[in-house]
């Protein structure tokens, strides 16, 4: 639909990046975002093409743009610090609006329009699962580029909702309307420019920004859409006016499948103490009893199994408690509660993140790109595992764990001021267990080092 710019704002606030001209630059201008996009693009044809006609393991620059650059490096660290520009810059939505003959338009069928299928289907099982129980699977080049290229596609003909927005709550970062301006619109400019068919002078009210790819199409048609800078996890501190299970449950299960499961299987295994896991002693009697090749990990897929069980019975468990001291229902208690449990995984990724972009990210992707345009340029690792330096990144976990503490403190407000004590220590059993659980990994790092290194 074509759409004109209105309601010039003359005053922006002093939050807003759009009201700072270097930052609307790089936020808000249509040939910077288009730069951004076509970069991405090109690096995901590139990347693809090079590791079809590359398949062999020499081939490290398709595995560094997708393994090293865009996940998990650019995403874990950019969403609760930017919110999510990783769909701002990503080249999926771009083909799908203006290459494609149906684009966005296109629905999806019925029988998909289900976002436990993204969740489980496309990230749970399809990776994760995949990760732990087939570790070299996805090392290799012509997998990997398979694997986008199949992804690309169907993105490309329909939109496919991710679990970035749910963790972008953590951010800074919201982008909203100037409230003032919306009371006199007689059309919702910013909502009919929005390919996604949201409506952002909404967002403050539901306190939800859920499905935005901060595409700033509504910015260029509306002067009055502002992107601001506010506290780290703003919403999550606010009543929700519509929250949603699907957020919820991304929350609850990606803790138990990647920060759990990497705390046991990429953390306690990789230590002296290794021998006593559980995880470590049914995996490995299976592995023989069943005569397991050992290009199976099935370690790995029996830590993501306990991981999960953990995770599940604790927040079922507390909830179910907290449920009958307040007298509310369960499904009142998750979904006012459960928004806590945001910062977990995100911001506890963030150690893994960092110590592995020194140990192995930076260099994959220096030789990489070397590698696939000519530099004649060869990194080293900036670090070594092992090297204590690397332990800083360790606060990560537990500035994660305290943090949901804090926010689910604030929001037992919302559930009721009786007994607010004891809500908020029965329902806290799930950050308390995971800042236990880092520290258990930090005493096994630091006292019962493991004498061999780790490699994704």
């Amino acid at each position: 639909m074509q759409t004109q710019r209105v309601h010039f704002i003359a005053q922006r606030s002093k939050r807003d990046i759009f009201g700072i001209p270097v930052l609307s630059l790089f936020f808000k201008n249509k040939y910077m975002l288009t730069l951004y996009r076509l970069t991405t693009l090109f690096l995901l044809v590139y990347a693809i093409i090079y590791g079809i006609l590359n398949p062999t393991k020499e081939n490290i620059f398709t595995t560094a743009v997708f393994w090293s650059i865009f996940w998990p490096f650019f995403m874990v660290i950019t969403l609760p610090t930017l919110g999510n520009v990783f769909c701002m810059v990503c080249p999926h939505g771009f083909l799908g609006k203006h290459i494609t003959k149906f684009g966005l338009k296109l629905r999806i069928p019925k029988w998909f329009d289900n976002p436990y299928i993204g969740l489980i289907g496309s990230n749970i099982l399809a990776y994760w699962f995949v990760i732990y129980t087939f570790p070299s699977f996805l090392k290799s080049p012509l997998i990997t580029a398979i694997f986008f290229l199949f992804f690309t596609i169907l993105s490309m003909l329909f939109f496919i909702g991710s679990v970035n927005t749910t963790f972008a709550r953590t951010s800074p970062v919201w982008l909203s309307t100037y409230e003032e301006e919306c009371k006199s619109c007689k059309k919702p400019d910013c909502a009919l420019a929005c390919p996604y068919e949201l409506n952002p002078s909404k967002f403050e009210e539901r306190k939800s920004m859920m499905n935005c790819t901060m595409c700033m199409e509504c910015a260029h048609v509306c002067d009055a859409v502002k992107l601001e800078f506010r506290r780290f996890g703003y919403s999550l501190y606010e009543r929700i006016k519509n929250p949603k299970m699907i957020e919820v449950m991304v929350y609850i299960l990606l803790v138990a499948v990647i920060t759990f499961t990497m705390r046991f299987h990429h953390g306690l295994s990789r230590t002296a103490l290794s021998e006593y896991m559980p995880w470590v002693i049914v995996g490995n009697y299976l592995q023989k009893t069943l005569g397991i090749p050992k290009w199976v990990d099935m370690t790995g897929l029996v830590a993501m199994l306990m991981a999960l069980s953990l995770v599940l019975f604790l927040f079922r468990a507390s909830f179910t408690l907290v449920a009958k001291i307040t007298g509310k229902s369960f499904r009142e208690v998750l979904l006012t509660l459960g928004y806590a449990f945001a910062p977990l995984m995100i911001v506890g990724g963030l150690s893994h993140v960092l110590e592995f972009f020194f140990i192995e990210y930076y260099h994959n992707i220096v030789n990489g790109f070397s590698q696939a345009f000519g530099l004649g340029i060869h990194a080293e690792p900036l670090a070594k595992r092992g090297d204590h330096w690397l332990h800083i990144f360790m606060i990560f976990p537990f500035v994660a764990g305290f943090w949901s503490m804090h926010i689910l403190w604030r929001r037992t407000e919302f559930i009721g001021k009786d007994r607010r004590l004891s809500v908020f220590l029965v329902s806290s059993i799930l950050p308390v267990v995971y800042i236990l659980l880092s520290l258990f990994v930090l005493v096994g790092v630091l006292f019962f080092p493991a004498q061999h290194l780790h490699r994704h």
